[in-house]
């Protein structure tokens, strides 16, 4: 085999193939065999059709068949030989093949691009340091009183703070109910977080049995104003009066194994914490990426980011289980994204092996003994079941990232610049 290399792209290789005419000739003669063997043919005994009327009858379409076939495994031989890692589907053109002469062809991919990352040391970033205070505690304590609040019954109209159980049914401009816009027993605190207070204020002062139309105004992305109005008929059937617990060591025991008020606090105060910096370390590793990138330009090939944008419709698609999706907007609006995906996954590729930055098993064994732990697994269990699920490989690749960014945050010049949770 022959083989010539060019450039045909920024990423992308031209692999002109020359196939010695002995091994064309050599397949031929095995295909003609083969086919010989199993062909049934009226007038032949299966198994004994001459080679010499299979070549009549079938012997163009036997030769693209062989040629094809030939084409395909001399393209990968000569891909390994000459060191090349193609990201896309070969390109098979300029075909030429005549009996006794070379099979002649050429075979364009994609490859991987091999960068060398520059200035990847000493990179200025910044580092969102977030505050944590009693503030954030007394939010997240409030939060809990409201969960485990306790609901009564009641025969009174409804006020701010009570649970209205009633159905709804949406009316249209005739007055009337819309088909298949009906909700019953639908359970509404009235005055909770992130409620519609104008609708609140017309839900007030309903009582059981009794009925109330009311409008409810929300932003609507077909309207000029962004903002639509819908009108509802409201049957109250229940009104429940709620009792928050008090704050103090009892409510926490209820709540788990906390022996005092002050020890669900501490709990509260550390997961908290661990948010926060969970999201400083989000929030630095991406600002290194966004240096990483104007610090080192290049081209990365079509075919990478076209397969990175289908992989996220994949992802998209099993998130919203089988919901249908415009996929042509993913991919439009996608592709920058998809692009700053790619580039990320080869400068950190390339990083780690410039620094030689490896997974070691003790690293890996670590992480899923963690993951053991924290679901109750056995190590050897979830080895398997990760290994399975095709998963391992993932999580050496995630490993491996952290590794690196490690080694870049160690290295940079990094700024804290303190800020308020929800910035």
């Amino acid at each position: 085999m022959k083989v010539e290399v060019t450039d045909s792209g920024s990423w992308r290789k031209t692999l002109d193939i020359e196939v010695p005419s002995d091994d064309v000739k050599q397949r031929l003669a095995e295909a003609y065999k083969s086919y010989s063997k199993s062909l049934n043919l009226p007038g032949f005994r299966k198994g004994k059709v001459p080679v010499s009327v299979v070549k009549t009858r079938f012997g163009p379409a036997i030769l693209q068949e062989v040629l094809t076939k030939t084409e395909e495994e001399f393209y990968r031989e000569a891909s390994q030989a000459e060191g090349i890692t193609p990201v896309s589907q070969a390109t098979i053109e300029d075909q030429s093949y005549e009996d006794g002469e070379p099979l002649r062809f050429k075979a364009s991919v994609d490859v991987k691009p091999d960068i060398e990352v520059e200035n990847y040391k000493k990179l200025k970033v910044v580092r969102p340091v977030y505050k944590i205070g009693d503030e954030q505690v007394d939010e997240r304590l409030q939060m809990l009183r409201e969960q485990n609040a306790t609901e009564t019954s009641v025969e009174r109209p409804a006020a701010l703070g009570d649970v209205l159980v009633a159905d709804f049914a949406e009316l249209g401009d005739d007055g009337l109910p819309v088909a298949g816009r009906e909700q019953e027993d639908r359970v509404f605190l009235i005055g909770g977080p992130n409620a519609n207070h104008d609708l609140d204020n017309q839900l007030v002062g309903l009582s059981v049995g009794g009925e109330r139309e009311v409008d409810y105004t929300h932003d609507h992305e077909d309207s000029e104003s962004h903002e639509h109005t819908t009108k509802f008929r409201v049957v109250a059937k229940e009104i429940r009066e709620r009792e928050l617990s008090e704050l103090d060591d009892e409510f926490a025991k209820d709540l788990g194994d906390f022996e005092s008020l002050d020890a669900l606090k501490q709990r509260i105060q550390d997961d908290i914490q661990g948010q926060a910096d969970s999201a400083t370390r989000n929030r630095l590793v991406e600002n290194i990426v966004e240096e990483l990138i104007a610090q080192n330009e290049f081209d990365v090939p079509d075919s990478m980011v076209d397969n990175y944008i289908e992989n996220m419709i994949e992802s998209i698609k099993r998130e919203r289980q089988g919901q249908e999706i415009d996929e042509e907007a993913v991919r439009s609006e996608g592709r920058s994204g998809a692009e700053r995906g790619v580039k990320r996954y080869l400068l950190l590729e390339a990083i780690a092996q410039q620094e030689s930055v490896e997974v070691t098993e003790e690293d890996l064994d670590k992480h899923l003994e963690e993951m053991s732990e924290r679901h109750n697994v056995e190590g050897s269990r979830i080895r398997q079941i990760l290994a399975r699920s095709g998963q391992l490989e993932r999580i050496k690749s995630e490993l491996l990232d952290n590794k690196v960014f490690d080694f870049l945050i160690e290295n940079a010049k990094v700024e804290d610049v303190e800020e308020s949770i929800g910035e």
